[in-house]
């Protein structure tokens, strides 16, 4: 339980700060809606800034003053050891601070709190905003602890377009005709190379940005796979981060393990598999099989939640795998979910599907002044065999039509010129 004189200075706290400045995401929130928020996503991916722009937007409309809005961090020292009953004395003492019940209330790291759940189902006509980091509280675990209640938003690391907004670069269409065409690319290069999180896009000292990656790094090793010891965990997460973009098995990663002499089971290489997805750590691409039983043993696409993890490990740069990892993350941030890759006597980079059906089919490659054959030639064939007449290749600076088939640089297409699907 916590100590109410706590309770007491941090609300004072938060009643009397100015709210953090905030450069706006492109994720919105809905302001009044009857059921509740839920903010996920990796961790530093900037789900709290996501609800201080939130909070910002409302006071911004008129809907509330700052003395009506209840914002309760869950990592900060005073509530250390909170309970779900403590949630009751946090809503007395904020009444007894304030004189006025909270109009809307924000709970940052909500998982921290056993049966969040229960104590919703029974109070509060405040609108009502969740959000946290941990495999504790992802979209399905939410869904059962709120009963069908909520309703998910999801928070990745900076798009593009994020991203160019954080460097105070303003695009419009004509700077493809200009010199600025070339500060884009170097943007989409340190954007490859160095990721996209928001505290290491702000910082100015790649030296800082190496030490805030490696940082975030150990964070996921001591909080989201602390199952297993963390050498284990370390292990693990650098196998991922050394693989991405290739095609991988939970065999392969067992064996891998065991050669260097780690005495772990099966089982739980599988567990650590499931955390990473849970913890959108990294994620897994099945191929486009209609059978299930196939497409749960073929080798899956492994992607990474953020490229700039190798870099920060000290492995060599791929952009041609950066490239095809940041089309993927994209697609999830855009809100497609079937997405998969296909194989034939070529393979196409990603297949996305809707109810199982293909809509679009997308070829990524490093192309600057011409796209190779063996790219068109493996998007022809699966346009053939899916019928899909919808294709892309997305390239490095490259653009044309091909065959019948669009070829369309990164930047563009990232910064939204171009509408796949």
């Amino acid at each position: 339980m916590v100590v109410e004189e706590r309770l007491r200075s941090y609300i004072a706290e938060w009643l009397t700060s100015p709210l953090p400045n905030v450069i706006r995401r492109d994720v919105s929130l809905p302001l009044d809606k009857d059921y509740i928020i839920t903010v996920t996503g990796g961790r530093r991916s900037g789900k709290t800034f996501t609800l201080y722009q939130t909070i910002q937007d409302i006071m911004k409309r008129g809907l509330a003053s700052h003395d009506e809005i209840l914002y309760v961090d869950f990592e900060d020292y005073r509530l250390k050891g909170s309970k779900v009953e403590d949630l009751d004395k946090i809503l007395t003492v904020f009444v007894e601070l304030t004189g006025k019940q909270p109009r809307y209330i924000f709970l940052d790291e909500v998982q921290k709190l056993e049966n969040y759940g229960s104590w919703f189902r029974k109070r509060t006509s405040s609108t009502v905003f969740l959000s946290g980091s941990s495999s504790l509280l992802t979209p399905l675990r939410i869904a059962e602890e709120l009963r069908g209640r909520s309703v998910n938003y999801e928070v990745f690391p900076l798009s593009f377009k994020e991203f160019l907004r954080f460097k105070s670069f303003e695009y419009n269409r004509l700077i493809e005709y200009t010199f600025e065409r070339g500060k884009i690319l170097s943007f989409l290069r340190e954007y490859l190379y160095y990721g996209s999180y928001p505290a290491v896009v702000l910082e100015n000292e790649n030296n800082e940005k190496i030490r805030l990656l490696k940082s975030y790094f150990d964070s996921i090793i001591v909080r989201d796979f602390s199952t297993v010891k963390a050498d284990i965990a370390s292990l693990f997460a650098s196998y991922l981060i050394s693989n991405y973009a290739r095609p991988t098995t939970i065999n392969k990663v067992y064996e891998y393990m065991r050669s260097l002499g780690i005495k772990i089971g099966k089982e739980t290489v599988i567990e650590l598999f499931n955390r990473a997805k849970e913890t959108y750590f990294s994620f897994f691409v099945e191929e486009f099989e209609k059978s299930e039983r196939k497409r749960k043993a073929n080798p899956k696409k492994l992607y990474i939640i953020d490229t700039g993890y190798p870099t920060a490990l000290g492995y060599e740069f791929s952009i041609s795998n950066a490239m095809e990892n940041l089309v993927y993350i994209e697609l999830l941030r855009r809100g497609y979910r079937e997405v998969f890759y296909w194989k034939g006597k070529r393979e196409v980079d990603f297949v996305v599907a809707k109810n199982f059906s293909p809509i679009a089919l997308i070829q990524v490659t490093y192309a600057t002044d011409k796209v190779e054959d063996r790219e068109v030639k493996a998007i022809i064939e699966a346009k053939s065999e899916l019928k899909v007449d919808n294709a892309t290749i997305i390239t490095w600076d490259y653009e044309d039509e091909i065959e019948g088939i669009k070829a369309i640089p990164m930047w563009k297409w990232l910064l939204g010129e171009d509408k796949l699907v």
